[in-house]
């Protein structure tokens, strides 16, 4: 995969995961006197694997900056 492409998925999935993730949030603490307990386990559950495919997409285009040759930020 070509730098550029590799470099515009991860920044893709950075704001995927990211917008995922404040969904999980908002399900989680915000709508919890309204959801059942197993929705709110698997929105706590949801959170951690969001962040964790957050930081691997951050990975990714760190990898890509440096295929480019551009400065990792």
């Amino acid at each position: 995969m070509s730098g550029e492409t590799l470099l515009k998925w991860s920044n893709a999935s950075m704001l995927f995961f990211l917008l995922a993730f404040g969904a999980a949030v908002y399900g989680a603490w915000g709508l919890e006197a309204e959801l059942p307990l197993m929705a709110i386990t698997l929105l706590h559950v949801a959170q951690i694997v969001t962040a964790g495919l957050f930081k691997l997409a951050y990975v990714l285009r760190l990898v890509a900056q440096s295929q480019l040759g551009r400065e990792l930020r």
